[in-house]
């Protein structure tokens, strides 16, 4: 409200809607006690309710917290009419649309302000020094930075936005898209991706595994101009115990708010630049949709063409929960998956059934030890050898042996991955770095796959974390230098496969 200088007429206006709203000084004082945990007399006392409305309402001037008082006024006492009215004009919000949201359900803040977020990204940060705590503030600065488009209002965009959310209560959700169909101009174009969220995203489990997965893509930039561009989309994912061969998942894709280059696009990334932010804010959704049930730790998955694959994706740090700089792949599982294999399913029939096949196969010797099932393909450099060789796979006791597992002492070569990727491997593990070649190398990452092949994941985040503790000499630890390719083929949701393909950059390899 102008920034603490609010024009007389309008401090008058705000005064009598209180004293109508609350016409008894017990009254002010209960809501200021429900609303705000703060004893009346302490704040304004003395003299009629007149001049204990006045002395309060100076001195939520004085802090700048006029909106949070509205807000806390009209969540106390939502149906006075009085009250209503000065809302809905300061705050341009329509009367039909307080009635839905007053009183404000518990939790409601933070889905607003992702709301607002994705409403006006490149103005968020403008706004730090006044921090946005009150749907009041919030609306103020909608109208203020918000251009709408030509066919929907601001207001529209932000109920639509705080739809999307998927945070909102389901009564008052309901609620919500009955005042879109009424008052947005093209209410299908709004509700038509909302309501697909909501039949695909359920609550998961407490017994369901969280995956966030992240695909990168070259963007049109990086194709026609090469600069590092790449093109991010993220879906939470959520895998039942004992489901291992269902696509029937729960996922919600995830939206990002981050103020971005408009000669670029919203999802056209620097990965050096933004993809930590992006991560930390896609973890962030993750354990906000879920409140306050407490799930796994989320598994990263970065799903990306074959520029990315020698990327260190695991090494990136982003900040925790108490701004401390952390590296993911010291906390989190993180492993890659090739966008080509999806690619692969749509254009070879054939190849669902041999990556299934391989993948079954691994699951069903989970217990058994990682040696008895990697293979050591370090020595092949010519990609037809090893076509030949995981094509011919010897025989034992004249039972042939299928290679499910790989393991590298270099990083492969595009033409070595690409074998891996067309016979359907589903897991490999590789050292990035071709001087991790010495025999201390190989011995600590044949140590590595003494554990069981269902342990592998665990096994490689602590040798990644023992890196990390030893930050001197980080370099000289093999898990520092460990890239994960972990292709479970049942794991990505039929629908979300469908969206990738269609978006696919057919331009990059």
């Amino acid at each position: 409200m102008n920034g603490g200088n609010t024009p007389g007429h309008l401090l008058a206006q705000i005064e009598s809607a209180l004293c109508s709203a609350f016409p008894s000084e017990m009254k002010l004082a209960m809501m200021l006690r429900h609303q705000f945990s703060q004893n009346l007399a302490q704040v304004a006392s003395g003299g009629n309710l007149k001049e204990i409305v006045y002395n309060l309402v100076q001195d939520f001037q004085t802090r700048n917290s006029l909106e949070n008082l509205l807000d806390g006024a009209l969540n106390e006492n939502p149906r006075n009419s009085e009250l209503k009215k000065l809302y809905s004009q300061e705050f341009k919000i329509p009367p039909s649309l307080l009635t839905i949201l007053f009183p404000l359900p518990n939790n409601i803040i933070e889905p607003i302000q992702q709301a607002y977020k994705a409403c006006c990204p490149n103005h968020f940060d403008d706004w730090e020094d006044e921090p946005l705590e009150s749907l009041a503030k919030i609306l103020e600065n909608l109208h203020e930075i918000a251009q709408g488009t030509d066919n929907e209002k601001p207001i529209v965009q932000f109920v639509d936005r705080l739809l999307e959310t998927g945070d909102i209560p389901e009564p008052t959700a309901e609620k919500l898209k009955q005042w879109l169909e009424k008052n947005a101009n093209n209410p299908s174009d709004l509700l038509s991706q909302s309501s697909s969220d909501s039949q695909n995203y359920q609550q998961p489990n407490l017994d369901a595994q969280p995956y966030l997965l992240i695909k990168l893509d070259s963007s049109k930039q990086y194709c026609q101009q090469r600069q590092k561009r790449y093109l991010v989309s993220a879906w939470a994912i959520y895998e039942k115990i004992n489901d291992n061969y269902s696509r029937d998942k729960p996922f919600k894709k995830l939206e990002h708010c981050r103020e971005y280059d408009k000669n670029y696009g919203k999802n056209v990334i620097s990965i050096k630049n933004d993809l930590p932010t992006l991560i930390k804010d896609f973890l962030n959704q993750l354990t906000r949709s879920n409140y306050p049930k407490k799930i796994p730790k989320p598994i990263i998955v970065f799903l990306v063409n074959r520029q990315l694959l020698k990327y260190k994706f695991d090494i990136i740090k982003i900040q925790d929960k108490y701004d401390e700089p952390i590296v993911i792949g010291s906390e989190y599982c993180v492993v890659i998956r090739s966008i080509k294999r999806l690619e692969m399913l749509k254009d070879y029939p054939g190849y669902q059934q041999e990556w299934e096949k391989k993948w079954k196969t691994l699951k069903e010797s989970c217990e058994v030890c990682c040696h008895a099932q990697f293979c050591d393909i370090s020595n092949f450099n010519d990609s037809r050898k090893l076509t030949h060789f995981l094509s011919w796979p010897p025989r034992e006791n004249n039972i042939p042996r299928y290679e499910i597992a790989l393991k590298l002492y270099k990083p492969p070569s595009n033409k070595i991955y690409g074998v891996i990727e067309g016979k359907g491997i589903p897991v490999a593990l590789w050292l990035r770095k071709n001087n991790c070649e010495t025999k201390n190398d190989q011995d600590e990452l044949d140590k590595l796959l003494n554990c069981k092949i269902n342990e592998l994941p665990e096994k490689v985040i602590e040798k990644r974390s023992e890196a990390c503790s030893n930050a001197k000499n980080k370099q000289e630890y093999i898990g520092h230098h460990l890239t994960l390719l972990w292709e479970d083929p049942y794991l990505i949701p039929t629908q979300v496969i469908d969206d990738i393909i269609d978006n696919i950059n057919y331009t990059t390899p």
